[in-house]
């Protein structure tokens, strides 16, 4: 409840309701301000899209990781508010995410990169990274003994970036045309 939140936040609820009308608003405005005080990696401007791609990913499996929840909490929280001012927010943030996917995948090397739909490429990086960050307690136990949560989660990171670049990359041959035995 925003009581609650506000307790915990040393304030009174009274402040909290004046500025946030509804518990929706202010989630919200705790997602945003999360986003903008994140530090994303900026690889250089002259990079190459494979290097751009891979430390969007990366970035988006460190926040996973970190704020977990957060797509859960924007999905079912704000995308289905009863405020349309917060579903309008919501909608401009995703839109601006994948228009930012765009650029990177419709970059300015043509033929590097297969043509890829933004929207779906931002569903399924969210997906892989959510559900990693997410079944902790279902991964864990199934990997070998000692094996340390940042060590796996580096190694998650180089699986899911190399899946998605072999997958958008247009000089990658599928083992159909290399033969079964090359595979």
């Amino acid at each position: 409840t925003i009581s609650s939140i506000a307790r915990v936040a040393g304030v009174d609820p009274a402040l909290v309701r004046y500025y946030f009308n509804s518990r929706e608003e202010l989630l919200m405005a705790v997602i945003e301000d999360i986003l903008a005080t994140w530090r994303f990696n900026h690889p250089s401007p002259a990079a190459q899209p494979v290097a751009k791609l891979s430390a969007v990913i990366r970035d988006i499996a460190d926040f996973a990781l970190k704020v977990r929840s957060m797509q859960r909490l924007l999905v079912e929280e704000c995308a289905n508010a009863k405020s349309p001012e917060v579903r309008r927010r919501v909608r401009e943030l995703n839109a601006g995410v994948i228009s930012r996917w765009a650029l990177l995948l419709h970059n300015e090397h043509p033929g590097s990169i297969k043509p890829t739909d933004p929207l779906f490429m931002h569903v399924a990086v969210i997906g892989m990274c959510e559900f990693f960050a997410a079944a902790q307690n279902m991964i864990m136990p199934l990997v070998p003994e000692g094996a340390g949560g940042k060590d796996l989660a580096e190694r998650y990171k180089d699986f899911i970036v190399s899946l998605v670049l072999d997958g958008v990359r247009s000089k990658v041959e599928p083992w159909s045309v290399k033969g079964p035995a090359a595979a």
